[in-house]
C-alpha cells in the first residue's frame, strides 16, 4: 500500500511541477524576457504537451519574441494547442487561414477553427464567426458544417471542461 501512495505521490509532484515550471515561463514571457519564456515553454510543450505552454510558443513565433517570426511554426504550435481544446489557440489559429500566413489560405478551415472556437464561448471567435460565413459559398458551407460537427466531437470541450469553460481565455492577455 506505501507503493501506491509514494507513486501517486510522486505523480501528484510532477502535475504541480509542471505548473509551477508553466508558470514561471509565463512569468517570464510577461516580463519580455523571451528567452526564458521560450526555454520553459518548448521544454513543456515537448515532454507533457501541455496546451498553454503550446499556446506561448505560438504567439512568440507569430509576433517574433524570442524567436524569429515564424508563421509556419506558430500554426503548428496553434494547431497543437488547438486539437487540445484551447480555444484561443483556434482563434489564432484560424486568423492565420483566413491571411494565408503559415498556412495556406483557407477560408473554409478557418470558419471550421472559429466554429469550434465559438463552442467553447470563445468571444473573439464567436465576433468572427458570421464575418467567415459570409465568405463562404453555400456549397463550402455545407462541406465546411460537416467538418465542423467532426472537429467538435473530436476537439470540442470534453465533460471535465465543460463546468469551467476556462479554455477559451487567452493567456497572454495582459490583465491591466
Amino acid at each position: 500500500m506505501k507503493k501506491i501512495y509514494s507513486v501517486i505521490f510522486l505523480l501528484l509532484l510532477g502535475i504541480q511541477t509542471a505548473y509551477a515550471d508553466r508558470n514561471d515561463g509565463a512569468y517570464a514571457y510577461l516580463q519580455g524576457d523571451y528567452e526564458t519564456a521560450y526555454n520553459t515553454m518548448i521544454s513543456l510543450a515537448k515532454t507533457s504537451d501541455d496546451k498553454i505552454a503550446q499556446y506561448y510558443l505560438g504567439v512568440m513565433y507569430l509576433k517574433g519574441q524570442g524567436v524569429e517570426q515564424d508563421f509556419e511554426k506558430a500554426g503548428e504550435w496553434f494547431r497543437k494547442a488547438s486539437e487540445q481544446g484551447l480555444a484561443v489557440a483556434m482563434y489564432k489559429l484560424a486568423g492565420l487561414y483566413t491571411r494565408g500566413e503559415g498556412v495556406p489560405k483557407d477560408l473554409e478551415f478557418a470558419y471550421v477553427w472559429y466554429s469550434v472556437g465559438a463552442f467553447y464561448e470563445h468571444q473573439k471567435s464567436i465576433n468572427m464567426l458570421e464575418k467567415a460565413k459570409s465568405s463562404l459559398s453555400s456549397e463550402e458551407l455545407a462541406s465546411a458544417n460537416q467538418l465542423v460537427a467532426e472537429y467538435v466531437e473530436k476537439y470540442g470541450a470534453k465533460e471535465e471542461e465543460e463546468e469551467g469553460k476556462t479554455a477559451g481565455t487567452d493567456p497572454t492577455a495582459s490583465k491591466n
